[in-house]
């Protein structure tokens, strides 16, 4: 398995994906550790805190306010056809469950 690019977060910007949030805005991540220009928009990165802890896997614009987002806090997933595929018969099934017809929104976006 190929390892991630790490992308660094300041001291004390973790505070809001712990929190629960998905977003990680450009003025969050330490560019004196991971210099945005060492990313490509679409790149798969290691998101971690300033210590170095692993917050999660994500995909990163750097190009953008919100630079990179958060796809899964379990380091061992890898944003592809199978986590998606995953996720999305999870939210199927949930919503078959939920509601008695198929009048539902089954994916939401993130903005």
């Amino acid at each position: 398995m190929n390892k991630l690019a790490p992308l660094k977060l300041k001291k004390g910007e973790d505070r809001r994906l712990h929190a629960g949030h998905l977003w990680v805005y450009s003025n969050e991540i330490d560019t004196a550790a991971t210099p945005l220009s060492g990313f490509t928009a679409g790149q798969q990165v290691e998101i971690q805190s300033a210590g170095g802890k692993v917050l999660g896997n994500g995909y990163i614009n750097p190009n953008t306010l919100i630079a990179a987002r958060l796809v899964s806090r379990n380091s061992s997933y890898r944003l592809d056809q199978s986590l998606i595929t995953h996720r999305l018969k999870v939210a199927l099934s949930i919503r078959e469950r939920l509601f008695p017809g198929p009048y539902y929104r089954l994916v939401h976006g993130d903005s």
